[in-house]
């Protein structure tokens, strides 16, 4: 009699044990969600929402942009401490483009919190000098950009390490 009674308390405990696991698990879930939090991408300068509401017109006006225009930037290396950035933009005769309305982030591509906005400085002659800025930390960065002419737009990213 005292088998059958330890033999039917083994599916209740086991099935308690079952249970409490995959609570456990939810919780180490959320914990390490909350630790990881989602970051936007910024690559459109926009909200996602807006970004797919548009994508088509914005892909449209970048693919007229790119058949128009040329952009180039000056950095193939960040450094650790003062850097700059120049941007030359020209159409495709070579001529320069001297009313471009330009929005540059540096950013990291899996964070925000070290994010640096530049801003034009001086433009003469399609090029356009950003304000200088410092990086402190090593690694992987993205230079974001969006350039303006009219109505046509051009938005790029470029990956670049920062070393000592």
């Amino acid at each position: 009699m005292e088998k059958k009674k330890n033999k039917a308390l083994h599916w209740p405990i086991g099935i308690f044990l079952a249970i409490m696991a995959v609570a456990a698990l939810g919780v180490w879930t959320i914990g390490v969600a909350n630790s990881n939090p989602v970051v936007m991408d910024e690559f459109y300068f926009d909200k996602y929402q807006d970004v797919e509401l548009n994508y088509n017109e914005i892909q449209k006006l970048q693919m007229a942009f790119d058949k128009k225009y040329n952009i180039s930037n000056s950095l193939e290396v960040l450094k650790l401490g003062k850097n700059e950035l120049d941007l030359k933009i020209v159409t495709k005769d070579n001529k320069p483009v001297e009313d471009a309305n330009i929005t540059v982030k540096i950013t990291r591509p899996f964070t925000n919190k070290q994010d640096i906005d530049l801003k034009v400085i001086s433009s003469k002659d399609g090029n356009y000098k950003l304000s200088p800025f410092e990086i402190k930390t090593e690694g992987r960065w993205q230079i974001l950009s969006k350039v303006q002419v009219g109505e046509l737009v051009s938005f790029s990213k470029t990956d670049i390490n920062a070393t000592k």
